[in-house]
């Protein structure tokens, strides 16, 4: 049994409030959640209760050019959470607190209060406070006068021009506030730069909204990181029918602006623009009728898989939605007999030419997208499920081959030994086996110190529970201590594995990684055949002639 506690798995029932400003009061993105749950996972009963208001702030701040004075949250908060009684609270605040000026020690001292206050006060009320860094203020799309340092006065007409640099500070303090609180904190900022970046790189004249306020496609990129980062749902880019004037979004934004206004004008608040508004109890009503309209038009424009075909050298590959993950299966002109695949567990399409080749000789490819799960116990149940329906979906064999790169080594060793009944072979390359030395960098690795974050949050270690003096940790060396000692499970059911890997890798060093799993398993009594390229590094990854990986996955037991 794990020594650890998980907090991986997606909620099946929670009431989950958002406070914020006006870009949390425009709500888009928090309709995008809406959206992605009651279509892809309708199986979740996810209340998502917006209380957004226009220029409100955490600090209290207010510059002397406002039309009325700012609204504070904390006026409303302990209304807020009496009423809701949410679960999670997710908070957005930093664009008006630094009321548009240059950076002041005393404005950022009211920010950090107010923060730290709302924090308390959501954990009084036993729900989980998960913190929003401020957004971007992007100069280049600002519809006021951006104005240099030394005025007596800014605003959100006249701002100061290097306001963004200001909203940075803030930024930096927050993320680090919730590293040292254990607090989950997600950084929006980030994303929706590099988002700006792109656009414009595409097109000079690219606006990002008003540059306070993005627009659908940067609500979408809100949406997109909270996907990711808080529920563990890793894709590419958001569904396209997000973008797409369809009776299923039509509905959802109804459903989404009725709650909106009748949950701010039941809560209250001190913006003297109100919104017309149902009582609350009629308005929660009115969005229960729309629902059975909504799953319909759902059904009808795709429903739950939103399977897209396309070309994937020059084979039929067919991508599709499971319980809201990416999936993909690619099909050989002709399926050898059986109908074996082989399964990559991460970074489908990179030094594929192994792949390439047994899907020349008839073998399916597939793929379920569980990046930033680091083959936790829970990417394992996940990884069965995927596994089971392509089996039935496609016909396929019932013990796949896995092919584990890098970190898909730890979800295919974590598989295999969780479900040996449906593996027929593992194919690991370059893998990490110890979590400590990748992404955490405490050997001779240089390691990744965001992933190393994200994967102390999937495994439920505290942050002060390694040692990074000694090169370990406890919590840590707990995920890598299980994970060899269950190698035991695959080795006594016959399941071969072959391990290649570069004697020169920097990244994931192979003596922290492949040779003490190489080892574990030779003691466990198990078969593995290993290919060290003594002067490799991580990458290239595979052979640059893929015979043997070729021979070794054609051999393998199919029974």
């Amino acid at each position: 049994m794990s020594e650890w506690t998980e907090v991986t798995e997606i909620p099946r029932s929670k009431r989950i409030l958002f406070l914020g400003d006006s870009i949390t009061e425009n709500g888009t993105y928090i309709r995008d959640l809406d959206a992605v749950f009651t279509r892809l996972l309708p199986q979740c009963g996810i209340e998502w209760i917006g209380l957004g208001v226009s220029s409100e702030t955490a600090a209290g701040t207010h510059e002397i050019t406002h039309p009325f004075p700012r609204p504070d949250v904390h006026e409303r908060l302990d209304r807020a959470l009496a009423e809701t009684r949410p679960d999670w609270v997710f908070v957005c605040y930093g664009m008006n607190d630094g009321i548009y000026h240059p950076f002041a020690r005393e404005r950022f001292d009211a920010y950090r209060s107010g923060m730290e206050r709302m924090v308390a006060k959501i954990e009084q009320a036993g729900a989980q406070p998960i913190l929003l860094t401020p957004p971007p203020f992007d100069i280049l799309s600002v519809n006021g006068r951006p104005q240099p340092e030394g005025l007596p006065d800014y605003s959100f007409d006249d701002p100061y021009g290097k306001y963004d640099e200001v909203l940075g500070f803030y930024s930096d303090w927050l993320l680090a506030y919730g590293r040292e609180k254990g607090l989950k904190t997600v950084d929006i900022r980030r994303p929706l730069h590099a988002f700006i970046e792109q656009n414009r790189e595409r097109n000079p004249d690219f606006r990002y909204g008003d540059g306070v306020h993005p627009d659908e496609a940067g609500h979408a990129v809100i949406a997109h990181t909270i996907l990711k980062k808080v529920f563990r749902l890793e894709w590419e880019q958001m569904p396209e029918w997000l973008s797409e004037d369809g009776e299923f979004l039509h509905l959802v934004t109804e459903r989404r602006e009725l709650l909106k206004a009748s949950w701010r004008e039941h809560v209250g608040h001190s913006n003297p623009y109100k919104l017309d508004a149902l009582p609350l109890g009629e308005a929660l009503k009115r969005v229960e009728e729309l629902l059975p309209a909504i799953r319909e038009a759902a059904r009808r424009e795709g429903g739950e898989l939103d399977e897209r075909l396309s070309d994937w050298n020059g084979l039929v590959r067919r991508d599709y939605k499971l319980n809201g993950r990416s999936c993909l299966v690619v099909e050989p002109r002709t399926p050898a007999d059986g109908r074996p695949w082989i399964w990559r567990t991460e970074f489908f399409g990179d030094f594929a030419n192994a792949d390439l080749e047994l899907a020349r000789l008839g073998w399916h490819i597939g793929y379920i997208g569980l990046s930033h799960l680091y083959g936790s116990p829970f990417a394992a149940r996940e990884m069965e499920v995927f596994r089971s329906d392509a089996a039935r979906r496609f016909d396929l064999a019932s013990k796949p081959v896995l092919f584990g790169f890098s970190r898909g080594g730890l979800y295919a060793v974590r598989y295999a030994e969780t479900f040996p009944q449906h593996t027929r072979a593992l194919y690991l390359d370059a893998p990490v086996v110890d979590i400590a030395s990748w992404p955490g960098g405490f050997g001779a690795g240089h390691g990744s110190p965001e992933e190393w974050e994200d994967c102390l949050d999937v495994y439920g270690i505290p942050r002060g529970a390694y040692r990074a003096a000694e090169g370990t940790g406890t919590g840590a060396a707990k995920v890598t201590d299980e994970l060899l000692e269950m190698l035991a499970v695959p080795a006594r059911a016959g399941i071969p594995i072959l391990l290649v890997a570069g004697g020169a890798d920097e990244a994931v060093p192979f003596a922290e990684n492949g040779e003490i799993l190489a080892r574990r398993y030779l003691e466990c009594g198990g078969v593995i055949e290993q290919i060290v390229k003594p002067d490799c590094g991580h990458h290239p990854h595979g052979l640059e002639h893929p015979q043997p990986v070729v021979d070794f996955v054609r051999s393998s037991p199919a029974k």
